[in-house]
């Protein structure tokens, strides 16, 4: 997180305004680079609840066919030892 103080592009305030209360989001490019946005705090917390999601999901399918595999696990003890 970056203070808008600390920050060398300044926001106009009915910017912050629009996306804080108003629940706007606003696109900022720089000289046609990449773009960011500025995004209401509720929208990053949804994105960060989907994500959290894809990821469990993600790691559960992953389980199940490790298990289906019957491969054997390495222990925890023995990762990123070299047995040579």
């Amino acid at each position: 997180m970056i203070t808008l103080n600390a920050s060398r592009t300044r926001i106009p305030a009915d910017t912050f305004q629009r996306v804080a209360c108003k629940g706007e989001r606003v696109r900022i490019e720089r000289r046609g680079a990449k773009s960011v946005y500025l995004v209401p705090e509720e929208d990053l917390k949804l994105l960060e609840r989907v994500e959290d999601r894809y990821w469990a999901e993600a790691g559960q399918k992953a389980l199940r066919e490790f298990r289906k595999s019957g491969e054997k696990a390495i222990p925890w003890a023995e990762l990123g030892t070299s047995k040579e």
